[in-house]
């Protein structure tokens, strides 16, 4: 009698542990659920809008933290870009909050003009095969395990 409840009693672990497994990937995980809060981000990012550049990258940062293991190395990917152009943004004196004044043609105090003009470098880096490779690779999983669309 014992080997049938000693079946059941695994049977039934494996189902829960199964259950608790799939919470990390999947439409319901708290990845997904922040991926497709931060596809409107995306969006106005696609629209050349820079007044949210800031909030989408930190929103970057964010989902590359909790991105699941079959796609963390492509967030990676473009979290290093991102991380690169924040870094370029800083040493040139440049703020978020100055790419207004920029689009106006106007140049904000503090700007180190030379170091502006590198920005163009970094920026080229995120149209880099590597970087398309890793996109493509989000929104894939994006569309088939998150049911979310990035590409639109």
């Amino acid at each position: 009698m014992k080997t049938p409840l000693a079946l059941a009693t695994a049977a039934l672990l494996a189902v829960t542990l199964t259950g608790c497994g799939g919470s990390d990937d999947g439409p319901d995980s708290e990845y997904c659920k922040d991926l497709k809060s931060a596809s409107t981000q995306f969006d106005s990012l696609s629209s050349n809008d820079v007044s949210k550049l800031d909030e989408a990258f930190k929103t970057f940062h964010t989902l590359a933290d909790e991105a699941p293991s079959d796609v963390k190395s492509d967030w990676a990917t473009l979290d290093k870009g991102i991380a690169s152009v924040e870094k370029a943004l800083k040493d040139a004196g440049l703020k978020f909050s100055d790419f207004a004044a920029l689009q106006e043609g106007k140049m904000p105090e503090g700007v180190d003009v030379a170091k502006l003009q590198g920005l163009a470098t970094e920026f080229q880096k995120l149209d880099s095969a590597e970087f398309d490779k890793a996109s493509k690779a989000i929104e894939k999983h994006a569309k088939d395990v998150c049911k979310v669309n990035l590409s639109s």
